[in-house]
């Protein structure tokens, strides 16, 4: 099972389908709503914030690109 899979089935539902929708919209491109911010350093590398979760991600011309999953004290 994948990493993030695992991750996201310790998660309590509540929380786990806010994540599945902030995904979907990154996925998407439709950020707007969302909590986002840009990352300072060289990459341009953004975070998503859903309550005590973090997404990272990169914005890429043919989409956005997820690069972790995880609690905010572990992302960062």
């Amino acid at each position: 099972m994948e990493k993030y899979k695992k991750f996201l089935l310790k998660l309590s539902p509540a929380l786990r389908k806010r994540l599945i929708l902030a995904i979907e919209k990154i996925a998407d491109g439709q950020v707007s709503g969302l909590d986002i911010k840009k990352l300072h350093n060289e990459i341009p590398v953004y975070r998503c914030r859903v309550g005590k979760v973090r997404i990272l991600f990169e914005k890429a011309e043919d989409g956005n690109r997820i690069l972790a999953i995880k609690f905010r004290g572990d992302v960062y």
